[in-house]
């Protein structure tokens, strides 16, 4: 079976295509946004990927994918996939990858990084950078993206839930796996979203320069949340950092070793 007939027989749930962008990943790239995400972050921009199955949504397969990015060539250096979250396609994402670096395009990954990291391994092997998002740490995050049952993504009156309903290693994985894949040359930019209250950015900095200074080619984007296409405009509005306050978070950032910092307000 040759490698396009491969694609053929492979399926994937489409949200949507823009051919031609330059903020997902260096240079132009086509970026390919999949369906369905297991968290449930409250400042979403694009929360209609999250459910696994939407009105609209296409199943595709990956040969009509590749053929979608063939003909941005030559105007394109690569493919970004994104969500949702693409690792939950990972094993069919294998081939694709396979296939579009053998025309010289490189692949990314726009992630949430709450992947299991030896369950996709064999994906992590065929792309070339990740895309990182940074949640947080701590109790919060329960709130903030792990509550799938807050289906509107209101923003609730206790933000701190006394119960821990998740997983303590499920809490820590995301730096867990930001740890295992920059060594490994993996991790283009990390993005941390910077939203009040929900945990402590700057105790999180800390922990990532850690990680961050035997990296520094390795950029951090600090950006101040939005609640423009939040599902709750209002209540979100009280968790929006001032731009001192993020100008703060960068600063923090920089004392502790981090030198390559972008902050989008």
């Amino acid at each position: 079976m040759t490698a396009l007939s491969t694609l053929d027989s492979l399926y994937v749930p489409l949200h949507r295509i823009i051919p031609f962008s330059n903020v997902e990943g260096q240079g132009n790239r086509s970026s390919i946004f999949l369906q369905g995400c297991k968290l449930n972050c409250l400042y979403c921009h694009n929360p209609e990927t999250i459910p696994r199955y939407a009105e609209g949504v296409s199943q595709v397969s990956l040969r009509y994918l590749y053929d979608q990015v063939m003909e941005a060539v030559p105007f394109i250096r690569g493919v970004t996939i994104s969500g949702g979250e693409p690792t939950l396609h990972h094993k069919k994402l294998i081939p694709l990858f396979h296939t579009l670096r053998t025309q010289g395009l490189s692949c990314y990954l726009d992630s949430s990084g709450f992947f299991d990291f030896e369950r996709i391994r064999p994906l992590i092997e065929v792309t070339d950078k990740f895309l990182f998002d940074l949640k947080g740490e701590g109790m919060g995050l329960q709130t903030l993206c792990f509550d799938r049952k807050n289906r509107k993504g209101l923003i609730p009156n206790n933000i701190l839930s006394e119960t821990q309903r998740i997983k303590t290693e499920n809490l820590t994985r995301n730096l867990s796996n930001l740890s295992k894949l920059l060594p490994l040359n993996k991790v283009e930019e990390v993005r941390l979203v910077f939203v009040r209250d929900f945990f402590d950015a700057f105790k999180l900095i800390d922990q990532l320069a850690i990680l961050l200074k035997p990296h520094p080619n390795v950029l951090l984007k600090i950006i101040r949340v939005h609640t423009k296409g939040a599902r709750d405009e209002q209540g979100l509005q009280d968790f929006v950092p001032s731009q001192g306050e993020t100008d703060q978070l960068a600063d923090y950032a920089k004392k502790c070793g981090i030198d390559h910092i972008l902050t989008i307000y």
